[in-house]
This record gives structure tokens, sequence and C-alpha cells, in this order.
């Protein structure tokens, strides 16, 4: 078994061990709430599909050994490298304090790591292309050592993003969104910005999906991210305000990221636009088809929703960027 640290957004860490039992024959998880990180022991030959398919990570780094001195760390350090063979190549050293004590920084610690390996093996350092891409952090008195597998390629990248939102969606959020939707085989989203939702929920199954936002210049962009990811053909997109929503086909769930008033304001103020949101939920979400929707205003969401027959089932607190949001899931119920 291989023991490896992911890390998401704080807040979703159940979705990555969730994820990773889909993938991996054998795996267990272990993480504190609202860490944004997920220890994994995994089988040997899981971690490439791990890498290659889990849309719920952002990075993913090979834990190798772990510490309780810095003469421990670097004795480690030293023993793991030499025992990989790489002669001649080029390393570079990232480093984390998670907690605070210990008086030194990250940037210390990376420091005296790559002096070490560079006095004991003679490597040669690389900070933009290294070789050999070496992981060590500090956490409560431990440290841990091994290699950060996502280096190159943060894995919360997407290649279909040729267009980018200027207050673009997480799509490691967006993914976790659309799992907690399901299941589902239709699918609107009416602030739909550059395509984010539909096109995670796209990867999750075989959806149709309807994309709506009321600047057609996003909604443009969207066409082209959707041209790119080669899923044209089943997200349909419309240009929309969602107070004046001419939709009206009935649909499995709504999964939606309304704006939140930072740096994209909505059109009418976003109270109007909330009640345009329920009132389109209400009008053409089936019979317990789910709303999920990501929101900073988790109290008056939940008052919008039960006087519109939609009961909160679910909420998950998550942070991104310093900024406290919930992923809130409605139900639309059986009276409704």
């Amino acid at each position: 078994m291989l023991r490896v640290l992911a890390t998401t957004v704080p807040g979703l860490e159940f979705v990555v061990a969730e994820e990773a039992a889909e993938i991996c024959r054998q795996v267990k998880a272990s993480y504190t709430k609202l860490s944004g990180r997920v220890f994994l022991e995994v089988d040997d030959g899981c971690l490439p599909h791990l890498a290659a398919r889990a849309r719920s990570l952002e990075g993913l780094r090979l834990i190798a050994g772990e510490a309780i001195s810095l003469n421990e760390l670097l004795a480690g350090v030293v023993s793991f490298v030499r025992e990989l063979g790489v002669e001649g190549l080029y390393f570079s050293v990232h480093a984390e304090r998670v907690t605070k004590e210990g008086g030194f920084t990250s940037l210390d610690l990376a420091r005296i790591v790559g002096e070490k390996v560079r006095e004991e093996l003679g490597l040669k350092v690389s900070l933009d292309f290294p070789d050999l891409p070496l992981y060590v952090e500090y956490e409560g008195g431990r440290y841990r050592y091994g290699l950060d597998l996502s280096f190159f390629h943060g894995l919360r990248d997407r290649p279909y993003r040729v267009f980018v939102h200027p207050s673009a969606l997480n799509p490691v959020i967006a993914y976790a969104m659309c799992r907690l939707a399901m299941p589902f085989e239709t699918l609107l989203d009416p602030f739909c910005g550059s395509g984010t939702i539909p096109l995670e929920c796209s990867q999750v199954t075989e959806v149709q999906a309807f994309c709506s936002d009321v600047n057609e210049h996003y909604t443009a962009g969207a066409r082209l991210n959707l041209l790119k990811a080669g899923t044209y053909s089943r997200i349909h997109i419309l240009a929309s305000d969602v107070r004046r929503h001419p939709f009206s086909r009935e649909v499995d769930a709504i999964v939606t990221n309304p704006p939140f008033g930072i740096r994209e304001r909505a059109v009418g103020g976003l109270e109007a636009a909330y009640r345009g949101l329920f009132d389109l939920a209400s009008s053409v979400l089936r019979e317990e088809g789910k709303l999920v929707v990501l929101t900073t205003r988790l109290k008056a969401s939940e008052r919008l929703g039960a006087r519109r027959g939609l009961s909160l089932v679910a909420k998950h607190e998550v942070n991104e960027g310093g900024l406290t949001s919930y992923i809130a899931v409605f139900s639309k119920s059986l009276s409704s």
C-alpha cells in the first residue's frame, strides 16, 4: 500500500474519500474536516489512476516517510532520494508548514532540506523544471517527506478552459456539486457563466444539460469551452435573465452558482436573482428533484426554498480563497 496526501478545497474532504474508494480497489482515508487535506492509503497500482481520473483533487503528494526531528527528516530524505538512483538529475524542494509552531518558515525548511540533498548527493537545483520535485512538510511536531506528484500540473486545471470567466468557479467545487445532485439525466444551470458546472456534470454521467446566463459574452465563452470539451451536442446554451427565464421543460436537477456580489454583481440585485432562482426551481424541477446551490446566503436561501416547497436536505461548508460559503442541497417536495 502507498500513502499519499491529496489536497482539495477545504470542506470537500469527504468527496475525495468517496471518489478514491470508487477508483481504487483498496483504500483507507483519514482527514480533518475543513483542512483541505486527505491522507489515503491505496494499492500500488491505483496511484496513476487516481492522478488521472480523480476530479475532486487539487494536488497529490506521495508520502515516503515521516520523522519527529529535523535531523531524522534530513536523514530520511537523503536515504529516500539515494534509493531512487537519480544521479545527475535536477531537483527542487516544495515545503509547507501546516501548523505554525517551530520557529521556522516553509522557505527555511525547503532551504535546509535542499542544501542537505545537494551536499550529500551532489544533485543540482532547478526550481522550475526539476526531474525530482521533492515535498516536505511540518505539522504539529511531525515532518513528512516524499514527492510532489502534481508539481507540473495542478489537478484542478481543466484542458477545456479556453475561455475563463473573471470570477470562474473552481471546477473541483463544481464537480462536488454535481455529485451531490445525483442521480439526474437532465440538468439546468441558470447562472452558468463559462459553463463549468454543466461541463463537470457531463463528466459524472451522461446528461442533457441546459446552460444559461444573462451575459451574452459569457455564454459565447461557454460555447468555446463546450467545443473544446467535445460536449457541445449535449449541453444547450442560451442567454437569459433568471428573473424572466423562458425555460419550461422539467429537469431532474438544478446545479448553480449565483453571483456572490463581490467581483460579479447580479443584474437586478442579489435578492431578485435569488427569488428568480427559487421561483424557477419550483416551476421546472421534477418531484424530488434537487437544487444544489453554492451560496454565502444560506439562511436566506433556506427561507426562499421553504416558501416554494424546496426543503434543505444537506449543507456543506467550504472555504475557497478565505471565503466561507455553503453547498446547499434542496429537494422538491412531492406536494409542491
